[in-house]
C-alpha cells in the first residue's frame, strides 16, 4: 500500500496534506479543550473563594452556627463541583476531597452533609485541631485540583 502511495505523486501529496490537516485539527481541539478547562477551573476557584470569603483562607467572621452556614452554602458549592468535575483529571481524588469536605473522616455518603468536623467535636484520642484550620485544609484540598488549571487562555499565569 505504501509503495502505491509513494509511487504516485498525486496520492503522496494528498496523503501528506491529509495528514497535516488531521494533525493541525487535533492540535486545535486539544488547545480548545485546555482553554475550556482553564475557564472552568477559574470559575470553580472564584465560586469557592467568594462563597467562603468571610471564613477562608483566614476566618475574619466565623459563624456561630457553622452547620447552618455550610448547609446554606451547599447548593452553590455542589453546583460548582458538578460544573468543574468533567474537567478534573483525577476524578477519584476530587470526589474524595469533596466527600471529606462535606462528611469528614467518618461520614457516610448517604448523609449528604455532616459538618461535625467544623464544630470542634473530636474524640479523646484525636489531636486537637481547630475547626477553622480543618475547613481551610479541606477547601485547600478541593482547590488543589484546579491549581494547575488556573491560567489565562493565552498561557500567562
Amino acid at each position: 500500500m505504501i509503495e502505491i502511495i509513494m509511487g504516485n505523486p498525486i496520492l503522496s501529496s494528498c496523503s501528506i496534506t491529509l495528514f497535516g490537516f488531521v494533525a493541525v485539527h487535533r492540535l486545535a481541539l486539544h488547545r480548545q479543550k485546555e482553554s475550556f478547562r482553564i475557564v472552568a477551573a477559574n470559575e470553580f476557584v472564584s465560586t469557592i473563594t467568594s462563597e467562603f470569603s468571610e471564613i477562608y483562607p483566614v476566618s475574619s467572621n466565623w459563624p456561630e452556627d457553622i452547620d447552618c452556614y455550610l448547609r446554606n452554602k451547599f447548593p452553590i458549592l455542589q453546583s460548582a463541583i458538578e460544573n468543574y468535575k468533567p474537567y478534573v483529571k483525577n476524578q477519584e481524588g476530587f470526589n474524595k476531597a469533596w466527600d471529606f469536605y462535606r462528611l469528614g473522616e467518618d461520614g457516610r455518603i448517604i448523609d449528604k452533609q455532616l459538618y461535625l468536623q467544623y464544630m470542634g467535636f473530636q474524640s479523646n484520642d484525636e489531636p486537637a485541631i481547630s475547626p477553622e484550620v480543618r475547613l481551610r485544609e479541606n477547601i485547600n484540598q478541593l482547590l488543589s485540583y484546579a491549581k494547575t488549571s488556573t491560567r489565562t487562555s493565552n498561557g500567562i499565569t
